[in-house]
């Protein structure tokens, strides 16, 4: 057998409160991969799902079409609930967090000799 590629996913979750006085509250998965490109490791990173969604404590209910309808009826008050989430996750997932992680992708891979 020959390895060609070695990868490795791993999904990190942030609880994150936006809006004024923090009224939104959500839970926001990202998507980190590793992998080996040519001897160095590099790093995506992908917002993968939003859930958990809370409006000044209240839940919403999960699913596609509830979320959208709250994203919508925040919409019409003039709050982008997406641009607001966007925002919050940037540097959610530092550069210490991604060095830490491509130390473990490569004790990983070095333990398995592969």
């Amino acid at each position: 057998m020959k390895i060609k590629e070695k990868t490795l996913m791993i999904n990190v979750e942030h609880n994150i409160s936006v809006g004024s006085n923090n009224a939104i509250e959500a839970t926001v998965i990202h998507q980190i991969c590793l992998y080996d490109h040519k001897g160095v490791v590099q790093t995506d990173v992908d917002l993968i799902d939003i859930v958990d969604f809370k409006f000044l404590g209240m839940s919403v209910e999960d699913g596609y079409k509830s979320v959208n309808k709250f994203k919508a009826q925040m919409l019409e008050l003039g709050i982008d609930v997406n641009s607001l989430i966007d925002e919050e996750c940037v540097g959610i997932i530092n550069p210490h967090d991604l060095r830490v992680l491509t130390g473990k992708y490569i004790s990983i891979f070095n333990y398995f000799m592969w």
